[in-house]
């Protein structure tokens, strides 16, 4: 498999990884303090944050609002930085399941997320940014 290749089969597993609650899993694809930028839809000012933080923070807000999540890559294009280091640009779509007082609601999230992720001394690529960028989003319900 190329860097490319297993660069993209990383950021496409992070996303498949959150629907599937497979929290222990995503550990594995971030370096030991990403820096996060999630203002854009959490309000929360851009930090380096602790791996397990982060990913506790997902399944806290997953499992705490949303019965079930898709988090879809719409584009996703890889630029090679140099032998180390990568610049990954997607264009995302989240839907997120929410059933309020017997009513039940999706909330979507356009966006991109732009991602470096570095070579490791054990020649495995990790993610070490996440910036996630709003464009729109929407709530609309769901018939039963």
């Amino acid at each position: 498999m190329t860097d490319k290749e297993q660069i993209k089969d990383i950021v496409t597993s992070v996303a498949e990884l959150q629907d599937l609650k497979q929290w222990e899993r995503l550990e594995n694809y971030f370096v030991k303090k990403p820096f996060i930028d999630n203002k854009s839809i959490s309000g929360e000012v851009p930090a380096m944050i602790p791996k397990k933080r982060l990913i506790d923070s997902w399944r806290k807000e997953i499992g705490s609002y949303f019965y079930s999540t898709r988090h879809f890559i719409r584009r996703l294009a890889v630029r090679m930085l140099n032998s180390r280091r990568a610049k990954v640009s997607t264009l995302v779509e989240h839907v997120h399941y929410v059933a309020d007082r017997g009513d039940r609601y999706a909330w979507t999230v356009r966006g991109t997320i732009d991602y470096i992720l570095v070579k490791t001394a054990t020649d495995t690529w990790k993610i070490s940014q996440m910036i996630f960028k709003v464009t729109d989003q929407a709530v609309r319900p769901i018939s039963a």
